[in-house]
């Protein structure tokens, strides 16, 4: 009877010993699986203060454009000269700069208040800048490929084309120094007059046609202008 007391003691015993082992081991395998770190797979985003490398644009290299203070003067390094002139009864002095004739083989002195253009091959125009009706026709011609005589013929046709011409006299061509041949006439209307002059100098004969006003006046300048034309 005792024994069989202990016997039912022992197994109460070891039935009691091993539900606490397992529940202790359930706890703690519990206890582990809450102290593993949790694996969401989310990537750590960066901070507001810390920027991504890949996000930084780099900085562009802008060419910082190049200035040139220095301005022209108009004149382009060429030659200069004082120009006497006549224009509404009133001597003028100016000094004009050296202009070149785009596809003719002259240059000339070119006043201010006046721009050389070329209104087509083998022919320019010095137009005033004031009224455009106010200009010089300037035709440049190498002697070797014509005559004095063939170019005053058409300069001639072309006056009397126009209206009655006069003879220009020599004072009222003085201007011209040094020439070979000149020869010039005007046709006077009421309040305009057109020049005609053709002349030979430094192997080119040149003519030069004058369309003038008086409100302008500009006759005397342009003549003097003209006086300064040369070959190249």
């Amino acid at each position: 009877m005792q024994k069989k007391l202990f016997s039912i003691l022992a197994l109460l015993l070891t039935a009691v010993l091993f539900v606490g082992c397992n529940t202790s081991e359930k706890t703690g395998d519990a206890d582990a699986e809450q102290n593993e770190p949790s694996d969401t797979g989310a990537e750590q985003q960066p901070s507001d203060n810390e920027t991504p490398d890949e996000s930084q644009e780099p900085e562009e290299n802008v060419d910082t454009p190049v200035t040139n203070d220095t301005e022209e003067d108009g004149t382009n390094g060429q030659s200069q000269q004082d120009v006497n002139y006549v224009q509404n009864g009133e001597d003028k002095t100016e000094t004009a700069a050296e202009a070149n004739s785009v596809d003719q083989g002259y240059k000339l002195q070119q006043l201010p208040g006046f721009t050389l253009t070329q209104e087509e091959p083998g022919k320019d125009m010095l137009v005033s800048n004031e009224d455009d009706e106010v200009f010089m026709r300037i035709e440049a011609i190498d002697a070797s490929q014509s005559s004095f005589a063939n170019v005053k013929t058409t300069m001639q046709d072309y006056m009397n084309a126009v209206g009655e011409t006069v003879a220009l006299s020599a004072d009222e061509l003085a201007a011209f120094k040094d020439v070979q041949n000149i020869e010039g006439y005007v046709v006077d209307f009421d309040t305009e007059k057109v020049i005609g002059v053709v002349f030979e100098k430094d192997g080119l004969i040149t003519k030069i046609t004058i369309h003038d006003n008086d409100k302008q006046d500009l006759t005397d300048a342009m003549l003097n202008m003209a006086a300064t034309i040369s070959k190249k």
